[in-house]
């Protein structure tokens, strides 16, 4: 069993051992997190972007879908 001075000795390692533990788990759950939305709303992100992409390349005529609204 390590002596007393010993166990103070490592105990800045251990809390930054601990410390990149949690951060590590935080920055994993967070991306796993952002895949699983991605993937559970795929269909509406790419029905999103294909409107966008059409209004960009003038496909979907912008003014005609806001004459209804009174700007």
């Amino acid at each position: 069993m390590p002596s007393p001075s010993e166990l103070q000795a490592m105990t800045p390692l251990f809390l930054q051992l601990l410390f990149f533990a949690v951060a590590g788990a935080l920055l994993v759950g967070t991306f796993v997190s952002i895949v699983g939305l991605m993937y559970r709303y795929a269909l509406f992100i790419v029905l999103v972007l294909l409107v966008f992409v059409s209004i960009n390349y003038g496909i979907i005529d912008i003014n005609k879908l806001v004459q209804g609204v009174g700007v």
